[in-house]
């Protein structure tokens, strides 16, 4: 696969996949991890005097945080100190006029490229480039670089498309996330895996992969939760929540790994609720468990301690209003000589809440989904069409 270490840059058009889906709170959007490491590559292709295009998406139609980017090119102009022009419109004179005005080093941003329905159709580079979209800018362009590796699980067009129409490069921080993960997946051996979060789903795949080179799992969030429930712990009303959320989808095939790898999977001995701590045979029936309690926080932190490699997906509970159990763990990630990766957009998150920095670990992804199918050993549509 090419990088942009490959090719020269100043006074080329590049086309910038980047991944700048940001919390919204009041509806503003948030900066965070995610956007200040791909800003990045923003400053970077500036520097190296390309005329820049930035390509993203703001949540998805019917939520929320569906929004225009007009809001993120004033947080982008403001950290890279220079005007970042918005185009607002996909069709018309306004973007070919301003793709063909721009300067060496300087930088447009699209508006939600997530505002055409032809991008979220599933589908192959072959198909995609065939997109009204795709087919009306690639001419404009000398190339694409696509860094969104958070959304290279997705066969999007803006994702694949314009891998069949320009000559095509990874961007900083797919590459290096590509290589961290890789290690994780392919290296990770007589190491800790920490997995929590709110789907049991999502680790399925990762155990499968993983869990024949592992020392221990430490299951921790819902998943630890439901893995109680299916060994026969009630958890007061968490057993109705989870089947009611149906988050119990995987639980023949958790009930197998439980039972096939026992002696590696180590599950909450207690767990904190609204009123206190209890251990998991005595949670008052009516109340919900929020998180891991201190007896099981502290038997994690001892197997995060004496590992060579530890990996973390997922926080251990509701950490927003419950961090306690979430902090001791990442806590003691960040305090340890091993290899360390947080991986998953609201575990690389706990990094800033938790005051340390992204030094303190060997890697903090800041990819969700792709994290998850990646080290489940399937292959992310975005990274083969580059390859």
């Amino acid at each position: 696969m090419n990088s942009i270490d490959d090719t020269e840059l100043e006074g080329q058009k590049v086309l910038l996949r980047t991944d700048f889906n940001l919390p919204i709170e009041d509806g503003e959007p948030q900066k965070t991890v995610r956007f200040e490491r791909y800003q990045e590559t923003v400053k970077e292709l500036s520097e190296r005097g390309a005329k820049v295009v930035v390509m993203a998406h703001q949540g998805r139609p019917g939520r929320e945080d569906f929004l225009s980017l007009q809001q993120h090119s004033e947080i982008l102009s403001g950290s890279l100190g220079q005007e970042v022009e918005f185009v607002k419109s996909f069709f018309g004179p306004e973007l070919e006029e301003t793709v063909e005005g721009l300067e060496n080093g300087e930088v447009a941003l699209l508006e939600n490229i997530r505002f055409l329905s032809e991008e979220l159709r599933n589908a192959s580079p072959e198909q995609h480039a065939q997109d009204i979209f795709v087919q009306r800018i690639a001419p404009m362009l000398d190339n694409y670089v696509d860094d969104a590796f958070s959304a290279a699980h997705r066969s999007h067009g803006s994702m694949v498309g314009f891998a069949e129409k320009l000559d095509s490069y990874a961007g900083p921080v797919m590459s290096n996330e590509l290589e961290s993960c890789g290690k994780v997946r392919d290296e990770f051996e007589n190491g800790v895996l920490v997995l929590g979060g709110e789907k049991p789903s999502d680790l399925i795949g990762i155990l499968d992969e993983m869990v024949e080179s592992v020392d221990k799992v430490l299951l921790g969030g819902i998943p630890g939760e439901l893995a109680l429930i299916l060994e026969g712990h009630e958890l007061g009303e968490k057993k109705e929540w989870i089947v009611e959320n149906g988050f119990d989808g995987k639980k023949t095939d958790l009930r197998r790994i439980l039972e096939d790898h026992s002696e590696k999977i180590v599950l909450p001995e207690d767990v904190r609720t609204a009123s206190g701590t209890h251990s998991i045979d005595q949670v008052p029936q009516d109340e919900m468990s929020w998180d891991i309690g201190p007896d099981t926080a502290e038997k994690f932190v001892e197997e995060i301690e004496e590992a060579e490699s530890v990996v973390m997906k997922g926080p251990m509970g509701a950490f927003e209003d419950h961090p306690e159990g979430t902090r001791r763990v990442v806590d003691a990630m960040a305090g340890s000589e091993a290899y360390t990766v947080l991986g998953g957009g609201h575990t690389s998150s706990l990094v800033q809440r938790f005051d340390h920095e992204l030094e303190d670990f060997s890697h903090v992804s800041i990819a969700g989904g792709a994290f998850v199918r990646y080290l489940s050993g399937e292959k992310l549509p975005a990274v083969e069409a580059l390859r």
